[in-house]
């Protein structure tokens, strides 16, 4: 029961992840999809909003976060199966 109470987590775990991926990605896709030239450079801070601000930043948290945590997971696996 233990092992499955850990696939049901490790489960979860990633389709939060990916749900919040898509979440970023469609504010990102919504900046794209309504950008005015009047406001400023495509892609610079002056011509998005907050949320979209906020959902630029946090794409590359997401990122810089997702990258440590596979390295993590990945060094506990070399550590448990490759190194006894």
């Amino acid at each position: 029961m233990k092992i499955f109470k850990q696939i049901l987590f490790y489960i979860l775990f990633i389709a939060i992840d990916l749900a919040l991926w898509i979440i970023i990605g469609l504010v990102l896709l919504n900046y794209e999809g309504f950008y005015d030239e009047s406001k400023g450079e495509y892609f610079s801070l002056k011509s998005m909003t907050t949320i979209e601000k906020i959902a630029y930043f946090s794409y590359y948290i997401w990122i810089i976060s997702n990258i440590t945590l596979i390295i993590y997971i990945a060094n506990g696996l070399i550590k448990k199966y490759i190194l006894k």
